[in-house]
């Protein structure tokens, strides 16, 4: 049965990391792991569930089978900086001579960008709120 998992994971792996001619290999790779499916013993029933989970998006992690979970492709996308909460666009006009101020601020600070700045600003007022 490892064998079957081992498989199936190559093959998700194949079918999200985006390759653009896949149809002839990914054709190929169901007729293998059906070969080798029917070999372990497993029923048609639990193969046709498995090729279905091969369309299960990487995002939709929470739902994919714990082997599947563990692939290259599910774990790409769990990668990256953990995000700090919602993301809103927001566009202020201020005076040219405050813009001249919150930059010589930003440097003082050395703080990476103009979000820092007021992402820093906000929270200080409102975390003491809550």
């Amino acid at each position: 049965m490892l064998e079957v998992l081992d498989f199936h994971r190559k093959m998700y792996d194949a079918r999200w990391n985006g390759e653009k001619d896949l149809y002839e290999n990914m054709k190929d790779l169901e007729d293998d792991f059906v070969v080798l499916a029917t070999r372990e013993g497993l029923d048609f029933k639990k193969i046709n569930s498995m090729l279905e989970q091969l369309y299960i998006p990487p995002y939709k992690h929470e739902l994919l089978p714990e082997h599947l979970k563990h692939s290259h492709s599910a774990k790409r996308e769990m990668m990256g900086r953990p995000s700090l909460g919602v993301t809103k666009k927001v566009s202020i006009t201020l005076p040219h001579d405050i813009w001249e101020k919150i930059g010589k601020e930003i440097d003082e600070r050395e703080l990476k960008s103009m979000s820092a700045f007021f992402r820093e600003i906000v929270l200080d007022r409102y975390k003491e709120k809550a």
